[in-house]
């Protein structure tokens, strides 16, 4: 009998110093049992937290990388998508949703965070994203970009349940199946809330009172990693918030670690199962 290794094609961007986006993507996927095909959206050589980063764009490059793809007859299990720099990449990503045997299709829009909204990101841009988000299976955007998504006016990262739910419910007029939201806080708690196909959820988490860059991208590669695994939202929602929280507890004290980016490496090979087994 044939074995299965589930393969995502992961869209995001590479930085050679500060953890994010395929740096992370690839390794947490792998360390779950699933096959990751990187098409990167840009080359910098750090992060863009730091200053005189070089950036190169890959976006002249991504259409010959799709057609070699696609005449090989590549097929994946999941299309994985976090911040994209231009329309056209958007574009792109709705392609490979459209045009693959693509499985499911989960979305992070990475529009911006604590109320500001990323220089590079155009109004069509943000109307790009809501069409993006209308074919995906599951979005997970943190509470600034479920306002971008939706028109309402950012008030903070303090929401009831009842808010909470109110925008899962406008992410899910949208068009996607599935909605996870990233990052309500109330009080020492964290939340993520969700709608699947049970419903409304929500995960609760101790709120560590520091931030580490990254873990966005850490938080939705795991429970991308769950799915893939065959286990349900909910589950991988729980196993990827627990996976992020201890790793920013183990590496408070690493040296440089603010810099680094949240240090999940000594613990990834916990995720083997494909959830975090603490």
């Amino acid at each position: 009998m044939t074995k299965k290794l589930p393969r995502v094609v992961a869209v995001h961007d590479v930085s050679g110093y500060g953890k994010c986006a395929l740096t992370v993507a690839m390794p947490v996927l792998s360390a779950c049992g699933v096959e990751v095909c990187p098409l990167p959206t840009a080359l910098l050589s750090t992060n863009t937290l730091f200053d005189g980063f070089t950036f190169f764009d890959f976006t002249p490059h991504m259409e010959t990388y799709i057609a070699h793809w696609k005449k090989l007859g590549l097929k994946f299990d999941c299309v994985y998508s976090g911040f994209l720099g231009s329309e056209e990449q958007i574009n792109y990503v709705a392609r490979l949703i459209r045009e693959f045997d693509s499985g499911i299709a989960v979305i992070d829009p990475v529009m911006g965070d604590n109320g500001i909204v990323i220089k590079t990101y155009t109004p069509e841009m943000c109307r790009s994203m809501i069409d993006l988000v209308a074919i995906a299976d599951c979005a997970t955007p943190n509470i600034t970009e479920a306002c971008l998504l939706t028109g309402r006016e950012y008030a903070g990262a303090e929401l009831s349940s009842e808010e909470s739910r109110a925008i899962c419910e406008d992410i899910i007029a949208l068009g996607t199946k599935t909605v996870v939201l990233t990052g309500v806080q109330r009080g020492k708690k964290l939340y993520n809330c969700g709608i699947d196909q049970k419903g409304y959820f929500e995960c609760e988490i101790d709120l560590l009172p520091y931030h580490q860059h990254g873990t966005g991208d850490v938080f939705t590669s795991v429970m991308v990693g769950g799915l893939m695994r065959g286990f349900d939202l909910r589950q991988s929602v729980d196993s990827a918030a627990r996976f992020v929280y201890d790793a920013m507890e183990y590496g408070y004290d690493i040296e440089d670690i603010f810099d680094r980016g949240v240090a999940f490496e000594p613990l990834a090979w916990k995720l083997g199962s494909g959830l975090y087994q603490k």
